[in-house]
């Protein structure tokens, strides 16, 4: 019995991502964004990620017509007249704390790190990274039978890959303000088109979870260069408050705050423990596993962090998402369990469930009925 399953998520940035420190601060922008420590290199934490997640995955579960408390809901219960149930995929999942017991969370999220982050040059949009970040990301490329780091580019170069579909002119390019020359010698020596990365000890192609026109146009950069780049292109806006009563700007209104750009690539790992080894015998990893991509597709329309009325937060989730066969599968597993211990009352809600999933399904398969007929009616008169 495996005691846990790591899976591999990628993200792209629809809108500007802004995951703010909280406060002002003196500088170049009043609002900053969290970054990492050492680096400096802006992230989306990983408490952020679980705590929206945790919140989406409830609107989902309200949606399926699950009857589940709001309070499970809730990252930290405030009253002590309102507790989380303790038992419903929500509290099983994130983890929940109340008066008599608590439990840790079954999903255990990483910081969402930036993997490629877009540039404008004097070629267009380019996609940056470096080996440093290539390689805490698990990303090889394959050669031959082997696999290996990505090639690192000499002092104030930078590698265009083999399969790159850029052209930088007389070899330079511009990130910004900063000027840096092609590494001619490495520049060949890879290939977007033959990265891998490892998800459940299986070798995944990098190519099939990121879209062609981000792979065709990347761009390494050294370890030491790749922060400044990323720092000095993130957006910046301005903006202010206006006085209903004469529609002009509130003085001392006007604050600036700066965001991660649409259309960067992010990776982060979720760890999904076995709900077995905690005492929860009626529960298994698929469960859990169904939970959290529930709340993940989700930040696609609802988003994550700040002013998201301002046109900012939207970020589409990528990975290997639980087919939902498998899902059912572990659901009629889990009601075995459930009949051998007579817990009727939550036999009878996963039941409820399944009544309004198969009503869907039918309605479903009725209408493509419908349309078939009607496709059925038009080949006698015009396709003989």
């Amino acid at each position: 019995m495996k005691a846990f399953e790591l899976k591999r998520y990628y993200a792209i940035a629809l809108d500007p991502i802004h995951i703010g420190t909280g406060g002002y601060r003196i500088g170049r922008v009043d609002n900053t964004i969290v970054r990492e420590p050492a680096t400096g290199i802006p992230k989306i934490p990983g408490t952020t990620i679980e705590g929206v997640c945790r919140s989406y995955a409830f609107l989902k579960a309200m949606e399926e017509g699950k009857s589940i408390n709001p309070v499970c809901a809730k990252g930290k219960v405030k009253s002590e007249s309102e507790q989380p149930c303790g038992k419903c995929e929500i509290c099983v999942t994130f983890g929940f704390s109340r008066k008599d017991r608590s439990m840790q969370a079954m999903a255990l999220f990483s910081d969402t790190r930036i993997l490629f982050f877009p540039v404008a040059t004097m070629i267009g949009p380019v996609w940056v990274t470096c080996p440093m970040v290539l390689k805490d990301a698990g990303i090889k490329e394959i050669k031959g039978s082997s696999k290996e780091d990505i090639p690192k580019p000499n002092n104030n170069t930078f590698i265009v890959p083999e399969s790159s579909k850029i052209n930088p002119p007389e070899e330079k390019l511009n990130f910004g303000w900063l000027l840096l020359t092609q590494d001619k010698d490495n520049s060949k020596k890879t290939d977007t088109s033959k990265w891998v990365y490892y998800e459940n000890s299986k070798q995944e192609m990098l190519k099939d979870k990121i879209p062609d026109e981000i792979l065709s146009r990347i761009v390494i950069v050294p370890d030491n260069l790749f922060s400044t780049i990323v720092n000095s292109n993130l957006e910046v806006r301005t903006s202010v408050a206006i006085d209903p009563e004469r529609g002009a700007a509130e003085e001392g209104a006007l604050f600036t705050y700066e965001a991660i750009p649409r259309g960067t690539v992010f990776w982060f790992d979720v760890t999904y423990q076995n709900p077995k080894h905690f005492g929860l015998n009626d529960w298994e990893t698929n469960l859990i596993i169904k939970t959290v991509e529930d709340g993940l597709r989700y930040f696609e329309f609802l988003g994550v962090g700040g002013m998201g009325s301002r046109g900012f937060g939207r970020l589409e989730v990528i990975g290997n998402f639980l087919p939902f066969e498998e899902y059912i599968d572990a659901l009629e597993r889990r009601l075995e369990t459930l009949q051998k211990e007579t817990k009727k009352e939550e036999i009878e809600k996963i039941c409820e469930y399944l009544r309004g999933v198969k009503s869907k399904m039918e309605k479903d398969v009725k209408d493509i009925q419908s349309l078939i007929d009607k496709v059925n009616k038009i080949f006698p008169k015009f396709c003989r």
